[in-house]
């Protein structure tokens, strides 16, 4: 899978506004004007949670928030009992309060207490009306994740409903053990669902549902015990019906990754699960609830279940494929909209082999000019995976040219320089000039070693390293030079920064 839609996809399932922090629309959410310090000294004078989201202009999976859940009476309505604040990655400093929050990808959605511990993390692909639900949690003064897991797991505390439900809904694959510590994240999920009572289906199911998937992504492979309990398990998931929305992201991206993890080939254990799940994807397909942006993702579930099951694409696949794209966009009823549905129109076409029809997309897309910062970069992955070396540094370095904020400046940066130090392993002159170019963006920041920022630093130096095998050492020395002139004006814990940064390989 590619980087952008590696970096992207799961937010996408964000089922969802204010297109700044600072509008105050008298029939949307009222973002909080001031800093996120500020937010909480307000949360706290007024004993109200804050609701935190994190996101930027350019990430389709934001845009489909503004488009949708942003919008939404009902979540507009649980707002106003919070203290709700847009902190934007490319705002000043916004990069070390991410770190700080330990938010890694946009968008993200986080509740805290008026004091500033974190109560939960909401997680893409539920239901609309389930974001209601998890604020009212939030609003019940439910314990935190956190605390919830130490005071059950290692106490053995009996959890009220609220709190299953609770943890039901927390978004697992962004706790980075925030929650968890060094708990193996399967095990968890599957003590939390065995203490589900059955008068709680959906909780059951969807702890079920994300138990599965750990298994599927965990490093150590399952037992024989495993396979067999995950088998039954997921028989039960497909079998049920009023589970499926609940659990659409694991539907749609899991299969591929089970699938072989829990049966062998060729067995009729792996052949009737194969043929439930694609029942399952077909009913979910034929919906006429499902919305614009997951009708296309459903395509790649269907995609993955060839995948599983050893078949090449169909040529009728694929035109439902081009039928669906060229429908959505279409209907696309404003700009946040436009930019989600073009980007999941762009990643069926893609994963289904129709690269050309992928690229005319984006370049439709690029003379709207909706969002061509982000679409340039879209066009340099596309290139890359189609083996067009030369094309893909000419959009690498385009979207460098035209990325407008500071902490995306940096991202599609790292993103250039390692391409060329790939492409152009010879031009000295150029990565040389880029690589200072690309620090004298950090030294326009307050913070600019945090966060994502530090991450394209990684990115940065671990291509710039394996450069200096194959270059002069000289040139290398030069540009860590460089980057220590900027680096030295912020003080001591941003030199311990930048040393660990440029040992990174």
């Amino acid at each position: 899978m590619s980087l952008v839609i590696r970096l992207l996809l799961p937010s996408l399932l964000l089922a969802a506004a204010a297109a700044t922090a600072t509008t105050a629309d008298k029939n949307g959410i009222h973002w909080y004007p001031g800093s996120v310090d500020e937010a909480f000294a307000v949360a706290r004078q007024q004993k109200k949670p804050v609701f935190l989201y994190w996101g930027a202009v350019w990430c389709p999976p934001c845009n489909q928030l503004k488009a949708t859940l942003f919008k939404n009476p009902a979540f507009i309505r649980k707002t106003r009992l919070f203290v709700p604040v847009y902190l934007d990655g490319d705002t000043e400093a916004a990069q070390k309060l991410g770190e700080r929050f330990g938010v890694l990808g946009y968008p993200t959605l986080i509740l805290f207490t008026p004091e500033g511990e974190e109560i939960t993390r909401l997680p893409g692909g539920m239901s609309m009306e389930r974001y209601p639900e998890v604020l009212d949690l939030a609003l019940a003064r439910v314990k935190p994740v956190a605390r919830l897991l130490a005071e059950i797991l290692d106490k053995g505390r009996k959890p009220t409903a609220q709190e299953l439900h609770l943890l039901a809904w927390y978004a697992w694959d962004q706790d980075r053990g925030k929650a968890l510590g060094k708990r193996e994240l399967s095990d968890v999920l599957k003590a939390l669902e065995a203490l589900v009572p059955d008068t709680l289906p959906r909780e059951k199911s969807r702890l079920n549902a994300r138990y599965l998937a750990a298994l599927a992504a965990r490093q150590v492979p399952p037992t024989e015990a495993e396979k067999a309990d995950a088998v039954r398990r997921l028989q039960r998931l497909l079998a049920d019906a009023d589970s499926w929305q609940d659990n659409f992201d694991f539907l749609i991206h899991d299969l591929d990754l089970l699938i072989p993890r829990i049966t062998t080939a060729d067995s009729p254990q792996r052949s009737r699960l194969l043929d439930a799940w694609g029942k399952v994807l077909t009913r979910l397909q034929q919906d006429a609830g499902i919305g614009a942006t997951r009708r296309l993702l459903l395509y790649l579930g269907r995609l993955h279940w060839l995948k599983a099951a050893g078949q090449e694409i169909p040529e009728m696949l694929k035109a439902e494929i081009r039928a669906a794209a060229r429908e959505s966009r279409a209907k696309a009823r404003d700009g946040h909209e436009r930019i989600a549905v073009s980007y999941a129109a762009y990643v069926a076409l893609k994963a289904s082999g129709q690269l050309a029809l992928a690229e005319r997309l984006i370049n439709e897309e690029m003379q709207a000019g909706s969002n061509n910062q982000y679409w340039m970069l879209v066009l340099a992955d596309l290139a890359e995976e189609s083996g067009n070396e030369e094309e893909a540094l000419h959009w690498y370095e385009k979207a460098w040219e035209s990325a407008r904020g500071k902490a995306t400046r940096v991202q599609w940066g790292s993103y250039y320089i390692r391409q060329l130090t790939q492409q152009r392993p010879d031009d000295d002159e150029r990565i040389m000039a880029v690589s200072k170019a690309l620090f004298a963006e950090l030294a326009k920041q307050k913070a600019p070693f945090h966060g994502r920022n530090r991450r394209a630093l990684e990115r940065v130096f671990k291509a710039l390293n394996a450069w200096g095998q194959v270059s002069s050492p000289a040139e290398l020395i030069d540009i860590k030079r460089a980057f220590i002139d900027v680096c030295l004006p912020f003080g001591k814990d941003a030199m311990e920064r930048c040393e660990a940064i440029m040992k990174t390989s």
